[in-house]
């Protein structure tokens, strides 16, 4: 008997796109015609661009950087992004007493389309691609979705594909960015603004959400979500099988320019090269930084 798992979960292809294992056949229609609330805050991004810190960070916003409120309000809800499973229909359910922080990575056409008419709140998070995509490698590599992701090489070469999980970095972000930018419902941040400036990045967030907190209610949050404390606060996420049990960890290091551990000196300019005509005529590379 070994604890390595040797076999695969796959991934959900619907209608042409592929999906984690979790997403049900029906989930990406019915969250596109998904009846939301005016304060409904969703947490948006392509996944590993630091989603849970985000979704930490508003989370604590909401109970004014109080732990024990924090516990009572969201310590129950799903930890999982909301196209994971029954977790919409969880959300559903839920009072109308606080706002629903709704965690997920829907790309542009599934995303609930009362959004785009202006009802709730979008806070969305985009990380450097290069980043991102070791963060994700390091991810999915010990969740065995693909066998080609066991591979950093060929994690490299499908992630540059249409076909990636989620779709890949250039077309699940553009559109959002091009597109929505200048809606009043929509927050852009990088997680290397965050990064560069925690307390100013928690008081923008505040202010979108017409949330005000005092200097002290803005150090709390600060405080309760830098990544050490997260880390040390955050569950271990398990995956069970019949032939072993695997620990998982959300959060790895947290930093900007991992990359260059990574990416050999030929990956980086064959991405550089695509980086630069994929993003030809976008305002989006002025946010994005590589390193600090």
């Amino acid at each position: 008997m070994t604890d390595k798992l040797t076999d695969f979960l796959g991934v959900n292809v619907i209608n042409g796109f592929k999906w984690p294992p979790h997403v049900h056949d029906d989930t990406p229609d019915k969250l596109h015609n998904l009846k939301i609330r005016e304060d409904d805050v969703f947490v948006l991004s392509y996944p590993k661009s630091g989603t849970h810190w985000t979704l930490e960070i508003v989370r604590n916003i909401v109970c004014e950087g109080n732990n024990d409120n924090f516990k009572e309000e969201y310590g129950s809800d799903p930890r999982g992004p909301f196209e994971f499973g029954d977790n919409h229909k969880k959300f559903d359910s839920f009072s109308t007493v606080k706002p629903r922080v709704i965690m997920t990575h829907a790309p542009v056409d599934v995303l609930p389309k009362q959004v785009f008419e202006g009802k709730g709140k979008v806070v969305f998070l985009i990380r450097n691609p290069k980043d991102n995509l070791v963060s994700y490698w390091n991810f999915v590599k010990e969740r065995q979705y693909l066998e080609e992701y066991e591979q950093w090489d060929n994690c490299f070469e499908a992630s540059l594909r249409p076909d990636a999980v989620y779709g890949n970095w250039f077309d699940f972000n553009l559109p959002y960015y091009e597109n929505h930018r200048n809606k009043k419902n929509f927050l852009f941040l990088t997680y290397e603004d965050m990064k560069l400036d925690h307390k100013g990045c928690v008081i923008r967030i505040c202010d979108f959400l017409s949330r005000p907190l005092s200097e002290e209610q803005v150090d709390k949050v600060v405080e309760n979500t830098t990544f050490s404390n997260m880390k040390a606060r955050n569950p271990v996420f398990q995956l069970k099988k019949e032939i072993g049990k695997r620990t998982f960890t959300l959060l790895r290091k947290g930093i900007v320019g991992d990359w260059k551990t990574r990416f050999t000196v030929a990956q980086n300019e064959r991405f550089d090269a695509i980086y630069n005509h994929r993003m030809e005529g976008s305002a989006l590379p002025k946010r994005i930084i590589f390193e600090t």
